[in-house]
């Protein structure tokens, strides 16, 4: 009797041991396994976007297949690309009804959430000529529709990408007369104001939209005509926003999101005119007082990405430096036929004089965590 139980203590010694161990191992995916299984769904999607229960069980299904990749979501790297692309046929072609639009969107919020969205944004089209379908289709849009919202969230980061166009929005208006009277909008115009309208938006929207502004307004162009009034707009509604409402709350987390990703992004001597005027508005409106966790933490964000606007860069000595601009002058004096009086942004550290300190603002994935 004493024999077998110390053999059973031993036996269960052992499994506690080898638990830990065989569900460490269960959990470990070597790659996408489902990948037909997935294009299955992509390519059915016509066949059951009418019937609503077929279109929960595939939503469902493809659910629980993109869940199984949380923990390794660069397994799905590979197929992003084919996967995206079936997805955006069935958007861009004319005959798709609506319905088969927003199933097509959902399965790519799906994606965007276990792959995360800037990984997919690089493979969004992002060409000339998509900047006014994409808008188009977004100004198409009901922001009051609670059962679309995924539609729009995808359709505001899609403009954030085809936004970043390295040419002047302005040549896409062509002449801006007016037509049948009219008054035509100009392009810039159009981004800003649908930008502004899904910053104060109750859904997950708004966090895209903040994600749309920081790169929009940051473009050298809008930059220039636009940046001061949608400051001022942003401020303007923040201090006239209250937290102890669920709607201000709403409204001021749009505005805190927008504010942090448009210091991050933008350049430091852009955003630095606007700063002072940024924290004390901040400094008023008294987020330290809230009980929103959510709106204390942007808080805390915005006030480190000031800070890093008001930090001066200091440069080290040790760093590298060119010498001579001129390939014939370098040439002339490393065989010794130039013996300079002077040589420029040269300089050589003997060690006598102590290197003073290195303090280099954070890079933009550094100020996020």
């Amino acid at each position: 009797m004493v024999l077998n139980e110390m053999n059973n203590d031993g036996h269960d010694e052992e499994d506690k041991c080898l638990e830990p161990d065989v569900i460490a191992k269960g959990n470990i995916l070597e790659s996408f396994i489902e990948s037909q299984e997935t294009k299955e769904l992509i390519n059915h999607l016509r066949l059951v976007y009418e019937d609503l229960k077929l279109q929960e069980q595939v939503l469902e299904k493809f659910k629980v297949i993109m869940n199984k990749y949380q923990e390794q979501p660069h397994l799905l790297d590979p197929h992003l690309e084919w996967m995206l692309n079936l997805l955006l046929d069935i958007i861009r072609h004319e005959a798709s009804p609506p319905l088969l639009i927003h199933l097509a969107f959902q399965f790519l919020y799906i994606i965007s959430k276990v792959r995360g969205y800037k990984t997919l944004l690089r493979l969004f089209p992002h060409e000339v000529a998509d900047v006014q379908p994409v808008l188009d289709m977004l100004v198409a849009q009901n922001p009051k529709e609670y059962e679309t919202w995924e539609t729009r969230y995808m359709l505001l980061l899609w403009l954030s990408v085809t936004c970043l166009i390295p040419f002047d929005l302005a040549r896409l208006d062509g002449n801006i007369s007016s037509v049948e009277g009219c008054p035509r909008v100009s392009t810039m115009d159009r981004i800003l104001a649908v930008a502004k309208s899904y910053l104060v938006v109750s859904d997950k929207s708004r966090d895209a939209a903040a994600v749309l502004v920081s790169k929009f307004i940051t473009r050298p162009d809008v930059r220039q005509k636009r940046m001061a009034d949608f400051l001022d707009w942003t401020l303007s509604t923040l201090s006239k926003s209250s937290f102890q409402t669920i709607e201000g709350t709403f409204v001021m987390d749009g505005m805190l999101q927008a504010l942090a990703q448009l210091f991050k992004h933008g350049k430091r001597e852009d955003c630095l005119p606007y700063a002072s005027t940024v924290l004390e508005c901040l400094d008023n409106c008294k987020l330290f007082e809230s009980n929103q966790t959510i709106l204390r933490k942007l808080g805390v964000k915005l006030v480190q990405r000031l800070g890093l606007t008001f930090l001066k860069p200091k440069v080290a000595k040790w760093r590298y430096q060119r010498g001579f601009r001129s390939l014939a002058a370098n040439l002339q004096f490393s065989s010794g036929g130039l013996i300079p009086q002077k040589i420029e942004n040269v300089t050589v550290n003997t060690g006598e004089e102590e290197e003073e300190e290195e303090q280099l603002p954070l890079s933009e994935g550094e100020g996020e965590r």
